[in-house]
């Protein structure tokens, strides 16, 4: 093996100046005194260092990949903002989508406390937006209403709660509420408009239209979307839903994973804010928790509908490989 050619003086100073700097810990001023040198000509000698990789800078904590997935999306999808959080396997499938729920909902409650968003907050329902309720905390902001952005009286014997998540929003916020009384879906289009054009639910939907907010979880299609659950939704719906391309629902709106709406017929029949007004709104924050969200994600992002994620590890990594 050959020997290695020795080190020119520069070089040789170099990697003093890089020993002083990064193993004494001296500063700029104090290695250039001990070296002869300007302060100057040590930066530029510690920039050649990093630059020929004679020095190695690492970022070791465990935190760390989280923080260059929240850049990454950030840079990649022009977002005001998102927060990555670790989500450990419990080995337990039952628990796994629990705590995922409660890791996005409190990292969400304190994302939006140091938003602090005033006037009026719009908000949707499901598991995520409940778990988020509960953990905002009181003065997280100062908002005046707190409105329900789609409909979400059940059809089956299962409840929405929607209510609970629009209550404990006004409670945390000493603000008014507006409920949507409507279901999510209903049997026509004609329906819909009707039940649009009565004040108890077109005045919230005014509202709805007007708050400068929303705050709104992203659903899955399957077994466990709460659509199928609440009795908006049947076999033959979820089936015509896949063969279309669907992949998810934010404020009960089906998309593909191109961002568009699945089923236009379906839309139609759904009771709440349309998507080109969420899109108009100065802040959109979204949820994403669990297994399977990567999808949704991705097309809620690529349809404009985000300006702030909140979501776990596992669905930000797919965003960012498959977008």
């Amino acid at each position: 093996m050959a020997a290695a050619a020795p080190a020119s003086d520069e070089t040789r100073l170099m990697l003093r100046a890089a020993q002083l700097y990064y193993r004494l810990n001296l500063t700029q001023d104090e290695v250039g005194r001990r070296l002869g040198v300007s302060r100057f000509k040590v930066g530029r000698l510690l920039e050649r260092a990093l630059r020929e990789s004679a020095v190695r800078i690492e970022i070791v904590h465990p935190a760390a990949r989280l923080v260059a997935l929240e850049d990454a999306l950030v840079e990649r999808f022009g977002l005001g903002g998102a927060v990555v959080v670790d989500v450990p396997a419990t080995g337990l499938a039952g628990d796994d989508e629990p705590l995922a729920r409660e890791r996005v909902a409190a990292a969400a409650a304190a994302r939006l406390a140091g938003l602090r968003p005033g006037g009026a907050i719009g908000v949707s329902w499901g598991r995520t937006m409940l778990e988020l309720a509960a953990h905002l905390r009181p003065g997280w902001t100062s908002a005046t209403e707190i409105v329900q952005l789609n409909g979400a009286i059940s059809r089956s014997a299962r409840p929405t709660r929607a209510q609970e998540v629009v209550e404990r929003f006004g409670t945390t916020t000493g603000a008014g509420i507006r409920l949507m009384a409507a279901p999510a879906i209903v049997g026509s289009a004609e329906l819909r408009r009707a039940l649009e054009d009565d004040a108890a639910v077109g005045e919230t939907l005014a509202a709805a239209r007007a708050a400068r907010t929303a705050v709104f979880g992203m659903g899955v299609l399957g077994a466990d979307s709460v659509h199928v659950a609440s009795g908006y939704l049947d076999d033959v719906d979820v089936a015509a839903l896949a063969g279309a391309g669907a992949v998810g629902d934010i404020l009960g709106r089906f998309l593909t994973i191109e961002g568009r709406i699945a089923l236009p017929a379906l839309d139609a029949r759904t009771v709440g804010l349309p998507l080109e007004d969420l899109r108009a709104k100065p802040l959109t924050v979204g949820l994403a928790a669990g297994a399977g969200r990567g999808p949704v994600a991705l097309a809620a992002l690529r349809a404009g509908c985000l300006r702030e994620l909140v979501a776990d590890e596992a669905t930000a990594a797919w965003v960012l490989a498959h977008g």
